[in-house]
């Protein structure tokens, strides 16, 4: 297992406190108090026990800049995102390692927009923090806090759905929040709709009783509680709150590629308006935006390159396929709230269990996998795959995408972890295996 430091444009994350130390926040600290032009810095972590101790690291290099801190204590990454952006003149700072395991965290970094740091950005960022030449400000900016903005963004993401009708229904709601922010913010969200509700894996906070990412195996419990209870429905969180996976009446694990598609599906029976994912999201967005006449734009993985890709071409939805779905009148970033509002308003429209809007859907095989390889070989493995497939239909915004007629096969270096991830989705089991077996045999 890789115990280093990955520090990239998109962040910093490590294991604490081995590799992701308190001076090491504390000097990222000191370089974003450089970066930012703006004065206030706004700063959330997730649960993670290790976050106390980090954000205080951050907080006093930020303060020696002379930035004035507001701690949102422990907040969901999209509700920091978005009290950044309504605010307009002030940065950002979330203390998360999101979806990866319990001994893992990381820092991630705002704009004043309220978005992730694009390329440019956070290589200007990396600059100033490898340089280390820190400037200091005579003058110590201070600490604030403000109380009142956990319910103007419940409030903003009500006023984009039909509130009465979800009301109306009373869903009956089952939610594993894996000790993650959703045990703090959760709850009350969803009873402000009227849902019944009970949450799996509530405490302690930031022990994880199972791994963090939303997957089959990890999802089994909620899939067993929904049946016992008859619930309508299943939400999964991730530590941050920023992603989303769903389980159906029935138990069935429909998992996180169909949280967006059926937002996507809701927001296009309202308006006409292209559609903006990542290459690595399932081919369902393609099928849906052909029966709604619309156009899909796909990005290189990364929050960020799709909101600014969304902003180029005035989308109203998108997203990336692990259950982060973007929808820009709440604001710019992957959000599980506003997803979760989403697919109760859909439900509520459509009269329809989940299972009945799923199987409205085309079926479509998808599997994720990842290899610890070293560095230097990940390297020379991309350009022998990209020689290998130069003859077939490939795209090379992000690693390598091969595409084919009944499905494709991505290829990347996490921007996250220190592995290469594979994604393959196709028609058919057999043809979806047969990809990964073409891949693996390649590579090992």
């Amino acid at each position: 297992m890789f115990q280093g430091l990955k520090i990239s444009v998109a962040g910093v994350r490590g294991i604490y406190p081995s590799s992701l130390t308190p001076e090491v926040v504390y000097n990222f600290g000191l370089a974003y108090g450089n970066y930012l032009k703006e004065k206030i810095v706004y700063i959330g972590r997730d649960t993670r026990i290790s976050g106390e101790t980090l954000k205080y690291a951050i907080i006093s290099s930020l303060l020696a800049t002379g930035k004035d801190v507001i701690d949102l204590k422990i907040a969901p990454t999209p509700f920091v995102e978005f009290v950044v952006e309504k605010d307009g003149n002030a940065g950002g700072i979330i203390i998360t390692a999101s979806h990866n395991p319990f001994k893992y965290n990381g820092i991630k970094f705002l704009s004043s927009k309220g978005i992730f740091l694009n390329e440019k950005e956070g290589r200007k960022l990396l600059k100033i923090y490898k340089g280390k030449k820190f400037v200091l400000s005579e003058v110590p900016g201070e600490v604030k806090f403000k109380i009142d903005l956990k319910d103007k963004y419940f409030e903003e993401i009500y006023k984009e759905v039909d509130i009465l009708k979800i009301k109306k229904n009373n869903f009956k709601v089952i939610v594993d929040v894996c000790q993650g922010v959703g045990s703090l913010y959760t709850k009350e969200f969803l009873e402000r709709m009227d849902c019944k509700i009970e949450i799996l894996n509530e405490k302690p906070l930031g022990i994880f009783s199972h791994d963090p990412e939303p997957n089959k195996k990890t999802l089994k419990q909620l899939s067993q509680y929904i049946k016992e209870k008859k619930a309508d429905i299943g939400f999964a969180q991730d530590p941050d709150g920023d992603r989303l996976a769903i389980v159906d009446e029935k138990g069935n694990i429909i998992g996180e590629e169909l949280v967006l598609a059926i937002c996507v599906k809701n927001i296009l029976e309202k308006v006409k308006t292209s559609i903006v994912v990542n290459l690595s999201t399932s081919m369902v967005i393609d099928f849906i935006a052909k029966n709604f006449g619309v156009n899909v734009y796909r990005t290189k993985v990364g929050e960020v390159n799709v909101v600014e890709k969304m902003k180029r071409v005035n989308s109203l939805i998108g997203g990336e396929g692990n259950g982060g779905v973007i929808y820009p009148k709440v604001h710019y970033g992957r959000d599980s709230f506003v997803a979760i509002s989403l697919i109760l308003e859909y439900l509520s429209k459509r009269e329809k269990s989940l299972s009945e809007i799923v199987s409205e859907f085309p079926t479509y095989f998808m599997k994720k996998e990842k290899y610890e390889i070293e560095p230097k070989k990940i390297k020379n493995i991309m350009k022998r795959l990209i020689k290998k497939y130069e003859n077939e239909k490939i795209d090379l915004k992000d690693g390598i995408k091969i595409i084919r007629k009944n499905g494709w096969i991505h290829i990347r270096v996490s921007g996250t972890e220190p592995v290469l991830r594979m994604i393959v989705e196709s028609k058919s089991e057999k043809i979806l295996e047969k990809y990964i077996e073409e891949f693996k045999s390649f590579i090992f």
